[in-house]
């Protein structure tokens, strides 16, 4: 109505109007206009403040991860701005699966674009992932199935048939409804169409906020063979069986010298602590190594089998029994305090750096001058952090080194293609492969980077270097190389921005060290080698990668990369609420060397094969 006001023409006795009057009706039209785009603009403001997806509250309890059959991995709080969560128990060659599958298909169909999501899930002791893959192939399987060999989450949701839809509240993982899909099949008996449409009576309460209806007492299916139930975690013990898997996989950051929370010392401070030790297993929170366990093999690995992690989720729902003897965390020495490889050649201390107690905090730089008279082999190097919590990570980087790539046609990149070594997490020891070294030319300067997190209370950093050098000149000079995207483009609210970053290979190598980096929108990364055949070989997956757990991962043996190869590396980012790590889901991200910002590196370290 305003607007047409405004636009009206003026009738033929304001045409008489005197100049004066002319010029107040102009003024007074232009303060309307500017009123109506005020008002424009703040309804469009309120709106979108008022459409802005906001985090959801979640305890993380009951927060089942599960990698799925592709080896991606699933946390479920992820999904918790969904409606439902809808968990459907599949087994390779049951019968009754496979025929219920058109079923389960037209659900899926129906239900997703209202706000559930579902998922299969195997916890059959007998299929592995490439069978499941196969399975999903032949049958046209439409969602991801999770895999449960270990029996983690059939423990916890009391599995024992295949063809059993469960539906889980999407905050608390309580179940709302476990039944059929619906009456049609049952043991070598089959209708054309069910007369009782189960999960869809269920689904539509939840959508309706009105109470869930029971389902029959037992859906008909395949019998999963459940290992609790042949009594093979009947005598577990802490001193037989749970301490060693500790000493093994968590005692190397639970320490009194460590840089987790607290320690992992004795029967007591486990039984203490083992609710929360429980959460994080089944979250896959803990142990920390992000890396897929079923691609690659590498040194330093200290992943924790899901067959080990139901031992000490069992071990605690049945009581936490000790065993017999001496406590196996008491007797242990945990040498944190010399130098892992003897005393070093050179040690460097960095000057004195001041953490706060909160606040995100920019990369800081330290040059360092080395002042040899002539070229030296660098054959090691040890980190040692002054305020371990508190220094998340150091890059050591050699600036003034390779100013043109030894293997691509494109310059290098001074910060990251030169890199030497990496302190994160626990690593803190970069050795070389016997044979192979970094050139340090005479008279050069080295740079650090440091990152900063901080913890509550303010800290001083000292963090003291070792180098090792070589006696001799080695028969392979180590290189380094970055695959790096510094074109990134993650629009806000976004969940699953898939970005690459790739470098072609001018001569044969061979890849000995990699260290995938990404920040806090970062989800998931690849590195993989496409031959000159064009077969891709993944030498490392990182489904949960996580940027305050960054490792430097050694592989097992050295990956032979031809002339002509492609260095691939692959990103997911998530810049929605979803993403619990997310600083600002509301803001538009590109390349930058702060957290809030984004990268996609593939840093790796090689030799040449020529």
């Amino acid at each position: 109505m305003i607007g047409w006001l405004i636009s009206r023409p003026l009738p033929w006795h304001g045409r008489l109007l005197v100049l004066s009057e002319g010029i107040y009706v102009l003024s007074l039209r232009m303060k309307l206009f500017k009123y109506i785009v005020f008002l424009s603009l703040c309804s469009s403001c309120f709106h979108s403040c008022q459409n802005r997806p906001e985090p959801i509250a979640d305890s993380r309890v009951n927060d089942y991860a599960l990698y799925d059959a592709d080896g991606n991995l699933h946390r479920l709080s992820r999904y918790n701005n969904s409606k439902a969560i809808v968990l459907w128990v599949q087994g390779n060659s049951c019968p009754i699966v496979r025929n219920a599958l058109t079923d389960f298909n037209a659900i899926v169909n129906t239900y997703t674009s209202q706000g559930i999501r579902f998922f299969m899930l195997n916890s059959n002791l007998q299929d592995d992932r490439m069978e499941v893959k196969k399975e999903t192939a032949d049958f046209n399987f439409i969602v991801p199935v999770l895999m449960d060999g270990a029996q983690l989450l059939a423990e916890e949701l009391d599995i024992d048939i295949t063809s059993e839809a469960i539906v889980l509240h999407p905050v608390t993982r309580n179940i709302l409804y476990r039944g059929p899909l619906n009456n049609r099949l049952d043991y070598e008996i089959q209708k054309n169409t069910p007369s009782r449409t189960y999960l869809r009576d269920a689904l539509d309460a939840v959508l309706a906020n009105q109470p869930v209806p029971k389902g029959p007492e037992m859906a008909r299916g395949c019998t999963v063979t459940r290992l609790s139930k042949t009594g093979a975690y009947d005598n577990l013990t802490y001193t037989d069986d749970i301490a060693p898997i500790l000493k093994d996989n968590c005692v190397r950051c639970h320490n009194p010298e460590g840089i987790a929370p607290w320690a992992m010392e004795d029967y007591k401070t486990i039984r203490g602590w083992s609710s929360m030790m429980k959460q994080v297993l089944l979250s896959k929170r803990m142990p920390p190594w992000k890396a897929d366990p079923k691609i690659g093999s590498f040194v330093n690995s200290f992943h924790l089998a899901d067959s080990n992690a139901a031992k000490i989720v069992r071990w605690i729902d049945n009581g936490m029994a000790y065993g017999g003897g001496e406590d196996p965390l008491a007797s242990l020495e945990i040498v944190t305090s010399e130098w892992k490889y003897g005393q070093p050649d050179t040690i460097i201390k960095l000057n004195p750096e001041t953490i706060p107690a909160t606040g995100l905090l920019p990369y800081r730089y330290q040059d360092i001058p080395l002042n040899f008279g002539q070229d030296r082999w660098l054959q090691g190097v040890e980190i040692k952090p002054g305020a371990k919590k508190a220094l998340h990570h150091l890059v050591l980087t050699n600036t003034e080194r390779n100013k043109k790539s030894e293997i691509t046609n494109r310059e290098q990149r001074p910060w990251t293609d030169n890199f030497i070594a990496l302190s994160g997490g626990d690593t803190r020891v970069t050795f070389y492969r016997k044979g192979s070294a970094i050139l340090l030319p005479k008279n050069m300067t080295l740079t650090a980077q440091l990152h900063y997190t901080t913890t509550g209370k303010v800290e001083t950093d000292q963090t003291v270097i070792g180098l090792y050098f070589a006696e001799e000149p080695p028969a392979k000079e180590i290189f380094a190389l970055s695959p790096s995207n510094t074109n990134l483009s993650i629009p806000a609210h976004t969940e699953e921005i898939r970005q690459i970053a790739a470098d072609t290979i001018t001569k044969a190598i061979s890849i000995h060290y990699i260290w995938p980096h990404m920040h806090y929108r970062g989800k998931s990364i690849r590195f993989s080698v496409i031959d000159p055949a064009g077969e891709k070989h993944t030498l490392l997956s990182v489904p949960d990668y996580n940027f305050n757990w960054q490792w430097f991962y050694q592989l097992e043996s050295p990956f032979r990369a031809e002339a002509g190869s492609v260095i691939l590396v692959e990103g997911v980012f998530d810049n929605s609420v979803q993403n619990p790590f997310n600083p600002d889901p509301s803001r538009d991200v590109g390349f930058g060397i702060q957290s809030f910002d984004e990268m996609l590196i593939g840093f790796f370290n090689y030799t040449l094969e020529e």
